[in-house]
């Protein structure tokens, strides 16, 4: 009787160590790819469409499912992407030019912005920062207004003559990455 018992608890062990693992799904990332800093040009294909939140494959997601995952980081874009120029005037008056603009060619914020390698942050070109008049500004204090002037020839009766050029820019602290999303099963036999 004894063996008969051993045998169907052996027997019941087998079978039911036998039944299959359950899926258990997980998240398998390309590495991280920059993408812009506008929300408007950016498009998330996983479940949601959430391009604020990164995605994590959960059981509706069966093994093999693939999309395209965008995600919102905060901190500083590519140098191209770091600000947004919100306004550029260019007036002429006769004062000596100084700060003078140390840039060649037209006279225009792309080109100062170049210039200063795309770093505001410590320039003896600012001329303060805005808030009030742009309401991009007034919340974040992330605005930034350069100015610099370039000499002219002088006037006929011999006033020094400049232009100045002031651009207003906002620093973007979003920017969007996105990786290709495949789910896996993680109790799946692995394959060498």
């Amino acid at each position: 009787m004894k063996r008969l018992w051993l045998f169907i608890l052996l027997l019941g062990t087998t079978v039911y160590g036998a039944e299959p693992k359950t899926y258990k799904p997980q998240t398998q990332r390309t590495p991280a790819q920059y993408l812009s800093t506008d929300a408007l040009k950016v498009t998330d294909t996983c479940p949601g469409a959430d391009i604020i939140n990164s995605f994590n494959c959960t059981k509706n997601q069966p093994a093999g499912f693939t999309c395209f995952d965008v995600y919102r980081v905060q901190g500083d874009p590519m140098d191209k992407d770091r600000y947004t120029l919100l306004d550029q005037t260019l007036t002429t008056e006769e004062v000596t030019a100084e700060p003078k603009c140390n840039f060649d060619g037209e006279l225009t914020c792309e080109h100062f912005l170049q210039a200063l390698k795309y770093n505001l942050d410590f320039s003896w070109f600012i001329a303060n920062f805005p808030s009030s008049s742009f309401p991009e500004c007034g919340k974040t204090y992330t605005c930034t207004r350069i100015a610099c002037w370039k000499t002219l020839q002088d006037t006929s009766y011999g006033a020094p003559q400049a232009q100045k050029l002031s651009c207003v820019f906002k620093k973007n602290q979003i920017y969007f990455l996105g990786s290709q999303i495949t789910c896996e099963d993680k109790n799946a036999p692995s394959k060498k």
